[in-house]
């Protein structure tokens, strides 16, 4: 297993360690006029937090008692029809900057520690007890199992079957008083006490908590506690039709088996993506902020997927705010000076999709292809005010036609800033740069890319692959 390290952030030229213009005054520092012209920003979260070229969904998002904050999700890899038959876990100390660990459990090849299965794993969750780690997995033929580490880094050990239950996407609970409860299922929900050893059911087994009908319950199960109300949050079908659990809706009660009353849909995942069928998450509270944890689709696939995460707030009732889908993610608007790789996009419109390249000895890079006239792409939210800038810079990767990219703030008919003529690349190079001026824009706005072939282009024919954007001042 090997560790791999990278952080979110990224800056105009990866110059991000440059002590030139600070991204949240803009104040000059010293250093020569040609040092004193690049604006520099502070590294800082973004949406999604998985590193390119690797794809976790469903997240089960825990800060640990080393005050770490663990990423725990099924492991999309392209082949299979969802996920992988091994997982990794995520870390950080702060948002920004991410460790991984490569297979933290597996149920085939290195790693396997089910004696009993090499089924495909799905969402799992995890949670600290006594001093060790039990991660609580699911396999495609619905079966369930546990697995213990002594880190919550892992590696998980000694795969178990829980018998006597079936069902996919467990979620652990323990509750004020020490005892640990599981749920899981897909339709209808259920749940049971866990016995305190943490590796099997006690009890009777609680049928239909949440309800397909009555809750727009699908699956995902996700369970926490705040303030005395117990959150049950999950994968719904309320917004977009029964074939589409795009939103994380949740339901409330006064106890872990209910009965839960329906709230509403804390976050929609639609529009992120081609091909888009469903989501799930968690909400969780790192250093006193909740936050709700969600996927997004890539690669024009239902099945390839990376986790999000967005603060979010409580009502004095105890109900949440529905919040929106972001680039900023965790860390408040961004500055122009950024430099944006293109993939980050929160919304898409038309064929556009984020896909991956990867070249042999060298890193994965992430960028959005099959741009064609008229699609659009969004980031949000910017702030202007945070830098002050006044041209437009972007690099599309491989070959391009003769188009141009419209930058507008808010929407696709809003104000615009500028446009960025590309000339065509035929392949002579392996990228190009393109820039153009720009009016300076003030305060915060949703940045949207309106992408169009010259002379109205052909609606069949990919115009470019945009790799990456930012903003400077001449």
């Amino acid at each position: 297993m090997k560790t791999y390290k990278y952080s979110l952030g990224s800056t105009l030229c990866g110059m991000c360690l440059l002590p030139l213009l600070t991204a949240c005054g803009g104040t000059e520092t010293g250093g020569t006029p040609e040092q004193k012209a690049v604006i520099s920003a502070e590294v800082r979260p973004l949406n999604p937090i998985v590193p390119e070229g690797v794809y976790i969904a469903d997240p089960e998002v825990r800060q640990m008692p080393d005050g770490r904050i663990y990423v725990y999700g099924s492991k999309d890899e392209p082949g299979t029809a969802w996920c992988s038959p091994r997982y990794n876990v995520l870390s950080s100390s702060d948002l920004v900057n991410w460790d991984m660990e490569q297979i933290s459990f597996a149920t085939q090849g290195m790693g396997k520690q089910t004696a009993y299965s090499e089924e495909i794993l799905y969402a799992p969750d995890c949670i600290h007890h006594d001093g060790r780690y039990y991660l609580y997995y699911c396999l495609t033929d619905d079966s369930e199992g546990v697995a213990v580490a002594d880190s919550p880094y892992g590696p998980f050990k000694n795969g178990k079957k829980i018998e006597g239950i079936q069902g996919i996407d467990p979620s652990v609970f323990i509750d004020d008083d020490g005892q640990a409860y599981l749920f899981w299922g897909q339709w209808h929900a259920r749940g049971a006490k866990l016995n305190k050893e943490m590796n099997a059911i006690e009890g009777e087994i609680h049928d239909s908590l949440l309800t397909y009908d009555k809750h727009c319950f699908n699956e995902g199960s996700s369970v926490r506690k705040r303030n005395g109300i117990y959150y049950f949050v999950y994968g719904s079908h309320s917004q977009h039709g029964e074939s589409n659990c795009a939103t994380l809706d949740y339901a409330t009660a006064t106890s872990p088996f209910g009965p839960y009353t329906y709230r509403g849909v804390i976050i929609d995942n639609w529009g992120s993506g081609r091909n888009l069928v469903n989501n799930h998450g968690c909400i969780t509270e790192i250093d006193g902020q909740w936050y709700i944890a969600y996927h997004r689709p890539t690669h024009a696939s239902s099945s390839m997927r990376k986790a999000c995460l967005e603060p979010i707030t409580f009502n004095e009732d105890g109900t949440i705010q529905q919040v929106e889908m972001t680039t900023q993610g965790a860390g408040g608007p961004m500055s122009p000076a950024l430099r944006m790789e293109a993939y980050r996009a929160c919304l898409l419109s038309g064929n556009v999709y984020p896909t991956v390249r990867r070249p042999e000895n060298d890193v994965p890079v992430e960028y959005l292809t099959g741009i064609r006239d008229g699609d659009c792409a969004y980031w949000k939210y910017y702030d202007f005010d945070q830098a002050e800038v006044n041209r437009f810079i972007c690099k599309t990767w491989d070959k391009n036609l003769s188009a141009q990219i419209e930058i507008r703030l808010d929407n696709p008919d809003g104000e615009l800033l500028g446009t960025c003529p590309l000339k065509p690349n035929n392949g002579e190079t392996a990228y190009a740069i393109h820039e153009t001026a720009i009016k300076t824009p003030k305060g915060k706005h949703a940045l949207v890319l309106v992408f169009k072939g010259d002379r109205g282009g052909d609606p069949g024919q990919d115009l470019m692959n945009l790799e990456w954007f930012t903003f400077t001042k001449n």
